[in-house]
């Protein structure tokens, strides 16, 4: 028996200002006021067994779960039978992976749509996933531009099939693959990739040698102001495929460099090596061994070292050039300019900006030929400009600020290299 304490004060509706009816609509009921037990409490027992709740619930769909309704029997009018419960918490229905039901067509054709790097974090959620993020499809193209390479990471993707690569202005750290990876004998993704741009990139030579040690089917290479060095150019000399190659304000070009390239590099058709600082032997060796196939080549800043007799030989040895450009040639004279209108019969344009020691009236050789662009730059005056116009009408003069030839992107276009898009 348990006594209650007496020295409370009792509670009563009189005192308090809530209505009788609001207490019923609560579920509440008033007690007897028995003001003559006051001074002499009554005693009231704890019941040993507690009453079940009037509250009964009812069973519930599990997908569309119903209020739960509350029943109180006729006798249930005492506050201590009265019980407040919370609604039962139902669970929803199980969870389904839609992706599941999808064909593997099906969810690379999403992931497509989808960032690179956005995809590496796919590759986490499942083995499926991992595989699937991994396809060479989703790798085809990428766009890797103006960002820092760690260590490995240019290996790992070239590990998925990737076919153009764009890493212009791009910092590449050592190693290129990391030393679990296979050799390139056995790994043929490698073999893969066929055009990449290097141009202002940052890297090594020891990194250009492993690039090129195990990528043999490059056909179009852009090495603009990067280092090379005899290592290097011996491996490049590997891709007998290739058929473009930009190596404008390159370090390190030699005698050794250029020979490893002309002997290996047979079927090249366009070639950019100016502002390359050549020496008079390597540009001699150049001009006298050239690949036979060229039609495009750009030899310009040589400065003093290209002479009328580099051209003729030049001229000799690739007969079908359609592109010349010679600027900045200021030791070639007019007789440079018989040269290539009597053996270049296929020529449609000819740069030969800031040839100083060449006079203007030699150009109107070349009215009867097949010539289109002619761009003389820091020679003509307006009045000479205008004149010599009328004298060649279907030439066009001074029309290409810069030369374009072996460049993978022209003017403001940085979504494509070449002419293919490296952004889906």
């Amino acid at each position: 028996m348990a006594k209650l304490n007496t020295g409370y004060k009792r509670w009563s509706l009189d005192c308090h200002d809530v209505s009788t009816e609001v207490m019923e609509d609560l579920g509440l009921s008033a007690m007897d006021d028995d003001s003559n037990s006051c001074s002499n409490p009554s005693i009231k027992e704890v019941p040993d067994h507690i009453p079940e709740p009037a509250v009964k619930r009812k069973e519930c769909s599990p997908i569309a779960p119903s209020l739960v309704r509350m029943e109180f029997s006729e006798d249930d009018q005492s506050c201590d039978s009265f019980l407040l419960s919370k609604r039962m918490r139902v669970e929803g229905p199980p969870g389904i992976d839609g992706f599941s039901r999808l064909s593997d067509e099906v969810i690379l054709s999403v992931f497509k749509w989808l960032p690179k790097s956005t995809m590496a974090k796919c590759a986490q959620v499942s083995k499926r996933w991992k595989r699937l993020s991994y396809d060479e499809v989703l790798w085809r193209r990428l766009d890797l531009s103006g960002t820092c390479l760690k260590p490995t990471i240019l290996g790992n993707v070239l590990l998925r099939g990737t076919q153009v690569l764009r890493l212009a202005k791009t910092e590449i750290c050592d190693p290129i693959y990391p030393a679990s990876c296979p050799p390139p004998q056995e790994c043929p993704s490698y073999q893969n990739l066929q055009f990449l741009d290097l141009s202002m990139s940052s890297i090594s030579t020891q990194g250009l040698f492993e690039l090129f040690e195990s990528c043999k089917n490059l056909k179009k290479l852009s090495l603009e102001h990067c280092i090379v060095d005899e290592k290097a150019c011996k491996a490049l000399s590997q891709n007998e495929q290739l058929e473009v190659l930009n190596m404008s304000m390159c370090y390190g070009v030699g005698v050794a460099e250029l020979k490893y390239i002309m002997e290996g590099c047979k079927k090249l058709d366009s070639w950019n090596l100016a502002w390359t600082d050549l020496s008079p032997e390597a540009l001699q060796l150049l001009c006298s061994s050239a690949p036979k196939t060229l039609e495009r080549i750009n030899i310009s800043g040589c400065r003093v070292t290209l002479k009328d007799e580099n051209v003729l030989s030049l001229c000799q040895r690739c007969p079908n050039l359609v592109e010349l450009d010679i600027s900045d040639a200021t030791s070639v004279t007019s007789t440079c300019v018989n040269y290539i209108h009597e053996n270049l019969t296929r020529l449609e344009y000819l740069a030969m900006a800031r040839c100083y020691n060449v006079p203007l009236s030699v150009y109107l050789v070349f009215q009867r030929s097949g010539l289109l662009y002619l761009d003389i730059f820091g020679l003509l005056t307006e009045t000479m400009l205008t004149t010599l116009r009328t004298k060649l009408p279907h030439i066009e003069i001074n029309k290409f600020y810069f030369s374009s030839v072996a460049r993978p992107t022209v003017g403001i276009r940085r979504t494509s290299i070449w002419g293919m898009k490296v952004r889906e």
